[in-house]
C-alpha cells in the first residue's frame, strides 16, 4: 500500500510538470526609455528540463533606434561553453556537466538608445534536450522597446484681429506656443487665403521659442473681404523638427463687419405752394480716410402727380477718363438717374443738389432706389443707410378724427358723432361724410366752410336691431372731388357691440302668509323700461298650484288699444293658470300690469310664477332680457323637520343612540308624526312624535348596535305616510354619514415575580368598555428557555397546552371589562436569556364578536425571539435584555432596545432584514456626544438662538434609514416678545413603498413647542412616545436629545421656544475664569465681538505652510494642516491657494479669487462661503470664511481686520497693510 501511494505521487508531479510550457523572454515585456540612455535586459529561461544547449541565432530590432552594446554571461551560462557576438546578438551555450533546469538567466544584453522611435527586440533561441537528439517545445516572449526624444511641439492658441472690418486694413495677432519639452529654433508663421483675404499669403518669421513659452506673431495691414477664410500655419516651411507635425495649421473664419455709411436727402422746407421751386440735397456721411468712397450711382424717385425735377446737378468733380468726365445725370418724369467717380470722399459730402416745382396739391416723398457707393478698391459698401424726405404741396386735407356711438343698445336710438378736421392750409368748401354700418350704409351727410385747423361734429341716428358687434366705417370725400395734401387719412374704421337693456317682471304679494279660506292680491309690476324704448304688448300664464290656491279674478291695471271697436285684452283663468294678454299705447316706467285675486285652499305653499312671458316694444320686437320674479305664498299649518341627528358613541358592537330633534316650523301643532330611520337598506324600528307645538322641538332616540366597522348612512324620514297635510313637504328628510370604528383593546405579556429558577408572567387586558365587555379569549404564547409549571386562567371554561415551545391558553364564559389579567403562568428557567411572547391571541365579546383590534406588548423578550432586527455580536453585549419589548400596533411590530448606558431605541419594523450594527449605535452616541458641541446656555437674544439652531441642524445624525432621503433642513428664528422662536424644517422623502427613518438632534434644553409632520394634504402633530401611529412619533431617549421616528414621508416642523433674558442695566459677565464663557477656551482673547468669537469656536481654522500656521494660532490655538482637509463642518481658511490645499479647492468658487496679482501687493480680502455638503442622508450647510492675500502682509492685513469685526461679512472686505496697520482699500482712495 505504501509503494502504491509513492508511485501515485511521483505520477502526479510528472502530471503538473507537464502543465508548464518551457519559455524564452526578456526580463521585461515592454520599456520606456530616452534618447541617448544605456538600458539592460536580462535574458531568461523558464520552466526548462534539463538541457544540453541553447542557441539565439540571432536579435533582431530596428538598429537606427538600438545599438547592442555588450553581451554579460551568467554564472549558469559561464558553467558551460559559452560564445556570443554582438554584431547580430548570436549566443551559443552548450553543457557537458552541470545541466542547469527549470528557471535560469542566460545572459544580461546591454543596449544604448540611438534615436526616438518604437522597435521589437525579437529573440530566435533553441533549447536542445539533455541528450542533444532534439529540441525542447518553447514559448518566445518578445520585447518592445519606445525610445523617446525630447522635441517642440507649436501650436497656435489664439487668433485676434482688431478692428476685424471688411474692406479695411485689419491687424492679424497670432499666438504660438511650445508645448512640446525642446526648445524650438527659427520658424516662420503664415496666412494663406482661401475666401475673402485681399492679401493671399503674407508670412512672418520667429527667431526661436522656449518650450512652455508663447509669443505672439502681428500681421499688420491685412486687408479683409466680406467673407473671411484663411488658413494659419506655424512652422509653415518645416523648419523644426517636432513631435506632433499636424496640429500646426488651423483656420480661422469669424466674420468681419463693416462699417456703416448714410446717404441722407435734405430740404430745406418740407411745405411748399404750387408752383414754388425748392432744392433737395443728397449727402453721403460717415466717410472715413480709412475706406474713402469713389463712386456713386443711382435713382431719385418722386411723385410725379405733385412733383417735377427741373434740375439735378453734382457738388464735386467728377474724375476724367480718356478726356472725358466720369459723370452722368438723366432726368425723367418721375425718377432721376445718376452716375459719378470722384477722386476721393472720406468725409460728410454733399453729392448732388436736386431742384424741384410743386405741380399739384399733394404730399410726394423723394426717397433713393438701386444706390451704389463704391470705395476707392472698387468694392461697394454693403451697409449703407438711406435717409428719404418728403414734400407737401398745401393744399386742404380732411380728416376722421374720432367716431362716438352714443346709446349703443338694441332697438333703442343711437347717435353716432363723426368729428370731421381740416388738417391742411386751404379751407375746405364741401365735405361728404358716409357712414356704413356693416354693409349697411346711413343717409350721408355733409361738412360745409371747413376752416384751416377747423374740426366739426355731424351726427348720423341709428337703431341697432340686433345684439351683436358692428363694424363702423367712416368715408369722408368717397368721390375724391377734393384735392387733399393726403388722401390717406379719410377713413375711420371702428367696432360698437349693442346689447339689450334688460327689464323685469315682478310678482308681489302683500302677504306671504295666509290662513285656509283667506284670500289675497298679486300684483305684476314691469319695471326698468324708458322713453327710449317703451313697451307696448304683455302676454303670458300665471302658474300656481292649485291644490293649495284657486285664482278668482284677474284685472289689467292699464286700458287696452281699441282696433275695429274691439279692445285688445284677453284674461283666461283656469284651475292652475291664468292666461293673459294686452296691447297698450305706450309703457315707458315701472307700471303695474294687472292684480290677481287668490284664494287658500287647503295647508302647503305655492309658488306663483310667469311662463311664456312676452313684453313687446312699440315697434313691436320682444324684450329679449327680461327678469322674472316669482312670490311664494304659504297657506298656514304646521310643518314638520329634522333639525339634528346626532349618533353617540359609534363603535362597532357597542349600542349606539341615535338621536332625532324634530322641529315644527309651521303654524298649527302637530298632533302625531312617525319617525324613521334607515340604516343602509335597514330600517330601525320607527318612533313617533307627539303634540308638537309651533316652535317646539322633542328628540327620540333610536338604539342601535353597528356590526361592522365603515361609514353608514344614516336617513331620517318624517310622515313617510303623508299623513301630515303640511307648509312644507320638502324638509321631511335628512341624511348624514357617520363613520363606525372598532375601540383598540390592548393584550400585554409581563414579568409578574422572579426567582433564580422560576419566572411568573401575567397576560393582561385593558381597554374593555362596559358597553361590550369580554366573554373569551385565545392565546399563543411562543417560548424561549422556559418550561411551563403552571397556568391560572380565568374562565368557567380554560384549557391550556404546550406545542412546539409554544403554549396555548383558551377560555371562557366570564364577563370583564376594563383592566383585567386573563392568565398568570409559571415558568421554570433553563436559560437566563428568556422569551415569552405573544404570536397570535383572539378575544370575544359577551355576544360573541372577535375583536379586531388588538395592540399586544410582549415585556418578556431576548434578542434571540426578534427575528427580523439583526443585532451585531458585540452590540448584543450592551443591550439590557431584561428591558427588551416588542409592540404589535395592528399595523407593524416596534422593538423596542434599551442598553446599559440607559439609551434605547424604537424600531419600526416595517422593512424586513434590519440590521442594528456598530454604525447605529455610534451614530447614536455621536448625537449625543454632540450635546458638547453646543453652548444652549449663552443665550442674551435671537441671534444667540439663531446660532445655536444651526448648530443643532450641523450636529444631526441620522441614526437608522430604510428607503428615505432626508433633505433642504433650514430654520428660521424670530423673536416673539420675551421669547426666540425657531422652526427647524426638513423634507424627509420616502423613495420606497415601506421604510423608517430615526433621526437624532442635539436640542439640549430647548423647549420643544410642536412638531408638525405635513404629508401633502393634512398636517398632523406628531405625539411624544404614540408608537399608535402609522405616520411617526418623537421620543426623548437621552436629556437634550430629541429623537424622530418616520414612517411615511412627511414635510416636518420642529417649533422650539427659548426665553430671552430681560434687558437690565448691569454690564455683561466676563468671558474668563468662572464667568461661563460659551467659547473654546482656545480662542484669541483679542477677538472681541461674541458672533466673531462663536464661529471662530464652531469652525477649523486651516493653514498650508509655517507662515500661515503663525497667523493662524492668532485666531485660536488648535489650529490644523489643510493637506487632505475634508470639510465637515465650518471651517476658517488662513493663506492662499498656492499654499493651502483646501483654499485651492475652493478657491475660484468665492467671488474674488486669490492670486499673487489678485488683490494686488499688500492686499488681503475677507470673504464668506456657504456650502452644501450633499454626502450623507442630510444636506448639511458649512459655512467658510477666507482670509487670505496676494502675500504673506496682505494675508495679515485681512486677519488683523477680521478680529475687529462685529460679525460675518455678507460681501467681501478688501484691506491692505500700511504701515499705521490693517486699513480698508476704500478708506485709501
Amino acid at each position: 500500500m505504501k509503494f502504491k501511494l509513492i508511485v501515485t505521487s511521483i505520477l502526479a508531479l510528472l502530471a503538473l510538470n507537464a502543465c508548464f510550457a518551457t519559455s524564452v523572454e526578456l526580463n521585461s515585456s515592454s520599456l520606456n526609455v530616452d534618447k541617448g540612455d544605456t538600458f539592460s535586459l536580462e535574458l531568461l529561461v523558464k520552466d526548462c528540463p534539463e538541457t544540453l544547449g541553447f542557441d539565439n541565432d540571432e536579435l533582431e530590432y530596428d538598429e537606427n533606434i538600438l545599438n547592442l552594446t555588450s553581451i554579460t554571461f551568467s554564472e549558469v551560462s559561464n558553467s558551460g561553453m559559452a560564445e556570443s557576438r554582438l554584431s547580430d546578438g548570436f549566443i551559443s551555450i552548450l553543457w557537458m556537466s552541470n545541466q542547469p533546469s527549470g528557471n535560469f538567466t542566460i545572459a544580461t544584453l546591454s543596449f544604448e538608445a540611438l534615436d526616438g522611435g518604437n522597435t521589437q527586440i525579437t529573440l530566435n533561441p533553441t533549447i536542445s534536450n539533455s541528450e542533444g537528439t532534439g529540441s525542447v517545445d518553447i514559448t518566445v516572449t518578445n520585447t518592445n522597446i519606445s525610445v523617446y526624444e525630447p522635441k517642440p511641439d507649436l501650436v497656435i492658441t489664439n487668433v485676434s484681429i482688431d478692428p476685424l472690418k471688411k474692406y479695411e486694413t485689419n491687424t492679424v495677432l497670432v499666438t504660438v506656443k511650445n508645448n512640446g519639452d525642446f526648445n524650438a529654433g527659427e520658424f516662420k508663421v503664415s496666412l494663406d487665403a482661401i475666401t475673402g483675404v485681399i492679401d493671399s499669403y503674407v508670412e512672418e518669421s520667429v527667431a526661436g521659442l522656449n518650450y512652455g513659452e508663447n509669443t505672439v506673431v502681428t500681421f499688420e495691414n491685412i486687408t479683409l473681404g466680406p467673407n473671411n477664410l484663411f488658413d494659419i500655419i506655424v512652422d509653415s516651411e518645416y523648419a523644426v523638427e517636432e513631435s506632433d507635425e499636424i496640429n500646426n495649421e488651423i483656420s480661422f473664419g469669424n466674420q468681419p463687419t463693416e462699417n456703416s455709411i448714410s446717404a441722407v436727402l435734405s430740404c430745406e422746407n418740407d411745405s411748399v405752394k404750387t408752383g414754388e421751386t425748392f432744392d433737395v440735397a443728397l449727402t453721403l456721411n460717415d466717410l472715413t480716410a480709412n475706406r474713402p468712397a469713389k463712386a456713386v450711382e443711382g435713382a431719385l424717385v418722386f411723385d410725379s402727380g405733385v412733383l417735377s425735377c427741373s434740375a439735378f446737378e453734382f457738388q464735386l468733380d467728377a474724375s476724367e477718363a480718356n478726356e472725358t468726365y466720369l459723370e452722368n445725370v438723366t432726368i425723367n418724369s418721375d425718377n432721376v438717374t445718376f452716375s459719378i467717380v470722384d477722386g476721393t470722399i472720406d468725409e460728410n459730402t454733399i453729392i448732388a443738389i436736386a431742384t424741384f416745382e410743386a405741380l399739384a396739391v399733394g404730399n410726394s416723398d423723394i426717397s433713393l432706389e438701386n444706390l451704389v457707393v463704391s470705395d476707392v478698391n472698387g468694392y461697394a459698401f454693403n451697409n449703407v443707410n438711406e435717409t428719404e424726405t418728403n414734400v407737401i404741396v398745401q393744399g386742404p386735407d380732411v380728416s376722421v378724427e374720432n367716431v362716438e356711438v352714443s346709446n349703443p343698445y338694441y332697438m333703442e336710438p343711437a347717435i353716432i358723432k363723426v368729428t370731421v378736421t381740416n388738417n391742411g392750409h386751404q379751407t375746405v368748401e364741401s365735405c361728404s361724410v358716409n357712414v356704413y354700418i356693416d354693409s349697411d350704409e346711413l343717409k350721408p351727410l355733409t361738412v360745409t366752410d371747413l376752416g384751416v385747423g377747423e374740426s366739426k361734429i355731424v351726427e348720423f341716428n341709428w337703431t341697432p336691431q340686433k345684439s351683436k358687434t358692428f363694424t363702423v366705417v367712416t368715408v369722408l370725400d368717397s368721390s375724391d372731388a377734393i384735392s387733399e395734401e393726403n388722401e390717406d387719412n379719410n377713413q375711420n374704421t371702428t367696432h360698437c357691440t349693442v346689447t339689450e337693456n334688460s327689464i323685469s317682471a315682478v310678482l308681489s304679494c302683500e302677504n306671504d302668509s295666509v290662513k285656509t279660506g283667506e284670500t289675497f292680491d298679486v300684483a305684476l309690476t314691469l319695471n326698468d323700461l324708458t322713453a327710449n324704448r317703451p313697451a307696448k304688448a304683455v302676454e303670458g300664464a300665471l302658474v300656481f298650484d292649485s291644490v293649495v290656491l284657486e285664482c278668482s279674478n284677474f284685472e289689467f291695471q292699464l286700458d287696452a288699444s281699441e282696433a275695429n271697436e274691439t279692445y285688445l285684452e284677453n284674461v283666461t283663468i283656469n284651475s292652475d293658470n291664468v292666461t293673459f294678454s294686452i296691447v297698450d299705447g305706450t309703457i315707458d316706467e315701472n307700471t303695474i300690469i294687472a292684480i290677481a285675486t287668490f284664494e287658500a285652499l287647503a295647508v302647503g305653499n305655492s309658488d306663483i310664477s310667469l311662463e311664456n312671458l312676452v313684453v313687446s316694444d312699440v315697434n313691436g320686437y320682444a324684450f329679449n332680457n327680461v327678469n322674472e320674479t316669482e312670490t311664494n305664498v304659504i297657506v298656514q299649518g304646521p310643518d314638520v323637520s329634522v333639525e339634528n341627528v346626532e349618533v353617540s358613541n359609534p363603535y362597532y358592537m357597542e349600542p349606539a343612540t341615535i338621536k332625532v330633534t324634530v322641529a315644527n316650523n309651521g303654524h298649527q301643532t302637530v298632533e302625531s308624526c312617525s319617525v324613521n330611520v334607515y340604516i343602509d337598506s335597514d330600517e330601525l324600528k320607527p318612533l313617533t312624535v307627539t303634540d308638537l307645538g309651533v316652535g317646539e322641538s322633542k328628540i327620540v332616540e333610536f338604539n342601535w348596535t353597528p356590526q361592522k366597522s365603515k361609514t353608514f348612512t344614516v336617513v331620517t324620514v318624517l310622515d313617510s305616510s303623508d299623513a301630515i297635510s303640511e307648509e312644507n313637504e320638502t324638509n321631511n328628510q335628512h341624511t348624514e354619514q357617520v363613520s363606525v370604528t372598532e375601540r383598540t383593546v390592548s393584550m400585554e405579556i409581563y414579568k409578574k415575580s422572579e426567582t433564580e429558577n422560576q419566572t411568573v408572567a401575567s397576560v393582561k387586558v385593558s381597554g374593555m368598555v362596559e358597553n361590550r365587555p369580554c366573554k373569551g379569549y385565545d392565546v399563543y404564547v411562543s417560548l424561549d428557555n422556559l418550561d411551563v409549571v403552571e397556568v391560572n386562567a380565568i374562565g368557567e371554561t380554560t384549557n391550556w397546552s404546550i406545542t412546539n415551545n409554544t403554549l396555548f391558553i383558551t377560555g371562557y364564559e366570564f364577563n370583564e371589562y376594563g383592566e383585567f389579567e386573563i392568565a398568570n403562568i409559571t415558568f421554570n428557567k433553563t436559560n437566563n436569556s428568556i422569551s415569552a411572547i405573544i404570536s397570535e391571541c383572539a378575544l370575544s365579546d359577551s355576544n360573541g364578536y372577535a375583536f379586531n383590534e388588538i395592540f399586544t406588548s410582549n415585556k418578556i423578550v431576548n434578542l434571540k425571539s426578534i427575528e427580523n432586527i439583526v443585532v451585531d455580536s458585540n452590540v448584543s453585549d450592551l443591550v439590557n435584555e431584561s428591558a427588551l419589548e416588542t409592540v404589535n400596533n395592528g399595523e407593524f411590530n416596534i422593538t423596542k432596545i434599551y442598553f446599559n448606558n440607559s439609551d434605547s431605541i424604537w424600531i419600526p419594523e416595517t422593512v424586513e432584514n434590519i440590521s442594528f450594527t456598530n454604525e447605529t449605535l455610534d451614530a447614536m452616541n455621536e448625537a449625543v456626544s454632540n450635546l458638547e458641541n453646543i453652548d444652549f446656555d449663552s443665550i442674551t437674544s435671537e441671534n444667540d438662538v439663531s446660532d445655536i439652531m444651526d448648530e443643532v441642524i450641523n450636529n444631526t445624525v441620522v441614526v437608522s434609514n430604510y428607503g428615505f432621503d432626508i433633505s433642504n433642513i433650514t430654520q428660521e428664528t424670530a423673536k416673539d416678545g420675551n421669547n426666540a422662536i425657531s422652526e427647524l424644517r426638513f423634507t424627509a422623502t420616502n423613495t420606497s413603498s415601506k421604510g423608517f427613518a430615526i433621526i437624532r438632534l442635539p436640542v439640549g434644553n430647548l423647549e420643544i413647542s410642536e412638531i408638525i409632520v405635513n404629508n401633502g394634504t393634512d398636517n398632523i402633530t406628531l405625539e411624544k412616545d404614540n408608537i399608535e401611529s402609522t405616520i411617526g412619533w418623537y421620543r426623548l431617549p437621552v436629556d437634550g436629545i430629541l429623537e424622530i421616528t418616520l414612517i411615511k414621508d412627511p414635510e416636518v416642523t420642529i417649533t422650539f421656544s427659548s426665553a430671552l433674558p430681560q434687558t437690565t442695566s448691569s454690564s455683561s459677565s466676563s468671558h474668563g475664569g468662572g464667568g461661563g464663557s460659551s467659547y473654546s477656551s482656545d480662542i484669541a482673547d483679542d477677538i472681541e465681538s461674541k458672533v466673531i468669537k462663536n464661529f471662530v469656536s464652531s469652525a477649523t481654522v486651516l493653514f498650508g505652510n509655517g507662515i500661515d500656521e503663525q497667523y493662524a494660532v492668532q485666531l485660536r490655538e488648535m489650529v490644523t494642516n489643510a493637506n487632505g482637509f475634508t470639510i465637515s463642518g465650518n471651517a476658517v481658511i488662513v493663506g492662499g491657494p498656492n499654499a493651502n490645499g483646501f483654499a485651492k479647492e475652493y478657491n475660484d468658487q468665492f467671488e474674488i479669487p486669490i492670486s499673487n496679482e489678485n488683490p494686488g501687493e499688500n492686499k488681503g480680502v475677507i470673504q464668506v462661503l456657504k456650502v452644501q455638503d450633499n454626502s450623507g442622508n442630510i444636506v448639511k450647510s458649512y459655512t467658510i470664511v477666507y482670509i487670505a492675500g496676494s502675500d504673506r502682509y496682505g494675508t495679515l492685513a485681512a486677519l488683523e481686520y477680521f478680529k475687529t469685526l462685529d460679525e460675518l461679512p455678507e460681501s467681501p472686505i478688501t484691506v491692505e497693510w500700511t504701515a499705521n496697520g490693517s486699513v480698508v482699500v476704500e478708506e485709501l482712495i
